[in-house]
C-alpha cells in the first residue's frame, strides 16, 4: 500500500511538472505509429494502389489533369492538352523517402530541427522507401509516364563539409540537391528514361543558369514548379503528406471532387505545414509555447 502512495504521489508530482514544463517528446506517439504500425504501412499500400488505379484511368481520358490551370475551357484546349506526354508529381519526404530515422533521433536527443543536422542526415543517402511508392513509380514508368519529385529540401544550404562540428566560411552555401539525388537513385525511383536526374528532381530555391533562385522557387509555395510543368506535360497526379504538395489552400478548400482522385494525400502526424498554421505568424516559438499552442486548440469533452 505504501508504494502504491508513492506511485500515486509521483505521478500527481509528474503531471504538476507536465504543467510547468510541457515534455520534449510530444512527438512520441506520431513517430512509433509511422514506424511501427501495420495501420500506417496499410494507409501507404491503399494509397498508392488507389495512385495506380487512377493513372490507369487518367491514361484513358485525355482530358484529365491535376493541374487547375490546364483544365481545358474548349475543345481546342482539350486537344492540345491530350498530346501533352503524361507526368506525375509527388512530393520526397513521406511520399516516397521516411525521414522517421531522423524525426526519433531528434525526439530522443531532445534536439529541435535544425538545417545543420537535418542537412547532415540528406547527406548520408540512407532514407528507405516508404511502403508502396517504389512498385507505383516503377508501374507508371513502365506505362511511359514521367516522374517529377518536388520537394522543400533546400537546394542550397549550410554543410558541414570537413566534418569539424560547425560551418566554417565556405560551408554556408553548399550544393544539397546531388545527396538527395543520389538516395533516389540508391533505391531505384531514378534514372527514368528521356530525361536527367537533375531536371526529374526540383527542390525550394534551385537557381538559374545566372546563378540566381528561379522565379517563384525561393519559397515553401511549390505552385510556380507545379505549373512550370504545365506547357510540356500533361499533370495527372499530385501526391503528398501536406496540402501544400497539392494546392495553396490551407485547408481541403473547393474543388473536394478532386481529393483521392487526381489529389492524393498521405498520412504525416509527425511534423508539416498544419503545425504552423497553429503557430502562427509570430516567429520562432519555444518548445514550451508550441506545446501550449496545440493544447489550446484541442476541442476538448468538458
Amino acid at each position: 500500500m505504501h508504494r502504491l502512495y508513492l506511485i500515486l504521489a509521483a505521478a500527481l508530482l509528474c503531471s504538476g511538472c507536465v504543467a510547468a514544463n510541457p515534455p520534449q517528446r510530444i512527438n512520441l506517439n506520431a513517430i512509433t505509429w509511422m514506424q511501427s504500425s501495420g495501420e500506417y504501412r496499410a494507409l501507404m499500400l491503399g494509397a498508392y494502389q488507389t495512385a495506380r488505379d487512377n493513372l490507369d484511368r487518367a491514361l484513358h481520358d485525355p482530358s484529365w489533369t491535376a493541374l487547375l490551370s490546364q483544365v481545358p475551357a474548349s475543345a481546342e484546349d482539350a486537344e492540345a492538352l491530350g498530346k501533352l506526354p503524361p507526368a506525375v508529381v509527388l512530393d520526397i519526404d513521406e511520399t516516397v523517402l521516411s525521414t522517421m530515422p531522423y524525426q526519433a533521433w531528434l525526439l530522443k536527443n531532445h534536439q529541435p530541427f535544425v538545417p545543420v543536422s537535418w542537412h547532415a542526415w540528406v547527406s548520408e543517402a540512407r532514407e528507405e522507401a516508404i511502403p508502396g511508392a517504389l512498385d507505383f513509380v516503377h508501374y507508371a514508368m513502365e506505362k511511359g509516364v514521367r516522374i517529377f519529385y518536388l520537394s522543400n529540401r533546400a537546394a542550397w544550404g549550410a554543410f558541414d563539409t570537413n566534418r569539424n562540428g560547425r560551418i566554417d566560411p565556405g560551408e554556408e552555401q553548399v550544393e544539397l540537391k546531388p545527396f538527395t539525388i543520389t538516395n533516389l537513385v540508391r533505391l531505384g525511383f531514378l534514372p527514368q528514361p528521356g530525361i536527367s536526374n537533375e531536371d526529374s528532381v526540383r527542390l525550394r530555391a534551385e537557381r538559374d543558369a545566372n546563378g540566381q533562385p528561379k522565379e517563384g522557387w525561393a519559397t515553401s509555395d511549390k505552385t510556380a514548379r507545379r505549373e512550370s510543368l504545365a506547357a510540356d506535360y500533361r499533370v495527372v497526379l499530385l501526391m503528398g503528406d501536406s496540402l501544400n504538395d497539392i494546392t495553396a489552400h490551407e485547408t481541403p478548400g473547393p474543388h473536394q471532387e478532386r481529393w483521392g482522385r487526381s489529389w492524393i494525400l498521405l498520412p504525416n502526424p509527425a511534423y508539416g505545414h498544419w503545425e504552423r498554421r497553429l503557430y502562427g505568424a509570430t516567429g520562432k516559438l519555444s518548445r514550451e509555447e508550441k506545446f501550449r499552442r496545440k493544447l489550446d486548440s484541442l476541442d476538448t469533452w468538458q
